[in-house]
C-alpha cells in the first residue's frame, strides 16, 4: 500500500506484510503515485526473495550485487586493488614483487583451467584447494619465477618441487588478497581459508661447539665482524649489515633496532667485550653504518654476503647445505642465521629465561624455540655454562690482532691435561 501524509512533505510512504513482517519505509525520489507503487513493488520483490533463502551464505550469494553495488573485482586487477588497502605493514620492493609474482601464478592458473571464472567473487574453495593441490605436487604453474637481485628484476625456472614453507607462503599471499578485498567483492569466506602444510622437518642448525671453535680460529676480516655480532646480539645478516651506529647507545650500554624483516623494535645489551670491538670499529670509520663495507654490498647485493660466508663455512669443513628428501634442490642448514638459533640453543644451557631471549631476538620460530628448549638440563648448564664466555670474552674472534692470545687458546685446546696444570701451578708461583 502505498499513502501520502495528509499533512506530510510530500514523500510517499510504502507498507506491506512479508511472512507476517511488517515493512514500511519512505519511497525514495518518487514524486508520482504510479513511481511510488513502482518502488514498493522492486522493494516487496526484493525482500521476499530474501526471506526464501534458507543460511547466510546463500543470502550473499545471491544478493551480491546488491551488497557491492553491482562492481565486480576481476581477477586480474584484484592484486592492485589489494595493495589499496589498509594494512599492518607495507611490503617493501623485494617482497611485493614475490607477492605480485605468486598471485600473478593463481592467475595464471586459474585462466587456463577455469577459463570462466573472470572476477574475484566466483572463485570457489575448490578452484583454490585445485591450485594449492597443483603447487604442493608439481611446484608453480608458471615455469619462471620474477625476483630482485642487487636492485634488479630477474627471472629464473621454478622448481617442480618446492618446500613446504614456500607453498604455505603463496596460500597465505593469495589468501591476503581475498581478505583485503572481502567487503568491495562480496565475499563470505576466503576460498583460500584451508590448512597449510607443517614446516620442512629440515631447517636451519645451531652450531655444534667444534664448528663454533672451528669458526672462531678461522675468522678473517670479513666474517670476523659479521659472527662476532650475530653470536653476541643474535642480529639477522641484513640488520648487522644495515647497523648504524646511530642505533648504538654506549652510554646506555644498548644497542636499539628495528629489524628489517619484523619492523619490530629490539633492545639489546651490549656486553662489555663486545663494547670494546664496538669501540675499535668506530675508530677511522666515518660512515654511518658500523660496517660500512659490509652495508655497502648487502644494499647492492644482499646475496653476495650470503655467498662470501658459507664460502668460508664450506673452506673450513662445516657442511651449509642439506637435500631434505623428495626435494630437487638442497636448502641451507647451517649460515649466518644459524647464530640465532646457537644463541637461543645456549641460552637455553645458560638458564636465561625465555622471555628474555625473546626480547633479545625479537622472534623465535618454533624451531628456535626447539633449540632453546634442548637440552637445558642442570647437568647440560653444568657441562656447557662456560662456553659461550670461552667463546665471546677475550676469544680471538674479537680482536683480529691478539696472535698471542690466539696462541694460548689453541694450546689450551690441545695440550694434554697434566701439561696445563703444570702451566697452572707456574703462573700462580710466578
Amino acid at each position: 500500500m502505498v499513502r501520502q501524509k495528509p499533512k506530510g512533505n510530500g514523500n510517499y510512504y510504502y507498507q506491506f506484510v512479508v511472512d507476517n513482517k511488517r515493512y514500511c519505509g519512505v519511497c525514495k525520489g518518487c514524486t508520482t503515485k504510479r513511481a511510488a507503487e513502482k518502488y514498493e513493488r522492486e522493494i516487496r520483490a526484493i525482500i521476499q526473495k530474501a526471506s526464501a533463502q534458507k543460511t547466510v551464505r546463500a543470502l550473499i550469494e545471491n544478493f551480491r550485487d546488491e551488497l557491492t553495488g553491482g562492481t565486480k573485482i576481476k581477477l586480474t586487477e584484484a592484486f592492485e586493488l589489494s595493495l589499496q588497502k589498509p594494512r599492518k605493514r607495507i611490503p617493501n620492493e623485494k617482497s611485493l614483487l614475490r607477492k605480485r609474482d605468486a598471485f600473478k601464478d593463481f592467475v595464471e592458473f586459474m585462466q587456463a583451467i577455469y577459463p570462466e571464472v573472470e572476477d574475484l567473487a566466483s572463485v570457489q574453495p575448490r578452484h583454490a584447494e585445485a591450485y594449492i593441490a597443483r603447487v604442493r605436487t608439481s611446484g608453480r604453474f608458471n615455469p619462471v619465477i620474477t625476483y630482485v637481485r642487487g636492485g634488479q628484476t630477474l627471472t629464473r625456472p621454478s622448481n617442480t618441487s618446492i618446500s613446504n614453507k614456500t607453498i604455505n607462503d603463496i596460500q597465505t599471499i593469495c589468501q591476503e588478497v581475498f581478505d583485503l578485498l572481502a567487503r568491495d567483492a562480496g565475499i563470505f569466506d576466503n576460498p583460500f581459508n584451508m590448512k597449510k602444510l607443517e614446516k620442512d622437518a629440515t631447517e636451519r642448525e645451531a652450531f655444534s661447539e667444534q664448528e663454533i671453535c672451528l669458526i672462531r680460529d678461522n675468522l678473517d676480516s670479513f666474517t670476523r665482524p659479521l659472527f662476532t655480532l650475530a653470536m653476541m646480539t643474535a642480529l639477522r645478516e641484513g640488520d648487522i649489515c644495515t647497523l648504524k651506529w646511530e642505533n648504538i647507545d654506549f652510554q646506555e650500554m644498548v644497542i636499539r633496532k628495528k629489524m628489517n624483516k619484523t619492523r619490530h623494535i629490539v633492545e639489546i645489551p651490549i656486553a662489555n667485550d663486545l663494547c670494546s670491538y664496538l669501540r675499535s670499529l668506530q675508530e677511522g670509520n666515518n660512515s654511518e653504518y658500523v660496517l660500512p663495507v659490509h652495508a655497502k654490498m648487502y644494499l647492492e647485493n644482499p646475496s653476495g654476503v650470503s655467498y662470501r660466508v658459507k664460502n668460508f663455512l664450506e673452506r673450513i669443513g662445516i657442511q651449509t647445505t642439506r637435500k631434505p628428501e623428495g626435494r630437487s634442490r638442497a636448502i641451507s642448514v647451517k649460515d649466518l642465521h644459524s647464530c640465532r638459533h646457537t644463541f637461543c640453543y645456549y641460552a637455553g644451557i645458560r638458564g636465561i629465561p625465555l622471555a628474555v631471549v625473546q626480547s633479545i631476538v625479537g622472534h623465535m620460530s618454533p624451531e628456535m624455540t626447539k633449540h632453546y628448549s634442548a637440552h637445558a638440563t642442570l647437568e647440560e648448564k653444568r657441562k656447557n655454562i662456560g662456553l659461550m664466555s670461552d667463546f665471546m670474552e677475550g676469544s680471538a674472534m674479537l680482536s683480529a690482532t691478539d696472535p698471542e692470545r690466539a696462541e694460548l687458546h689453541r694450546l689450551a685446546d690441545t695440550l694434554p691435561l697434566e701439561q696445563i696444570k703444570k702451566l697452572l701451578i707456574m703462573l700462580h708461583a710466578g
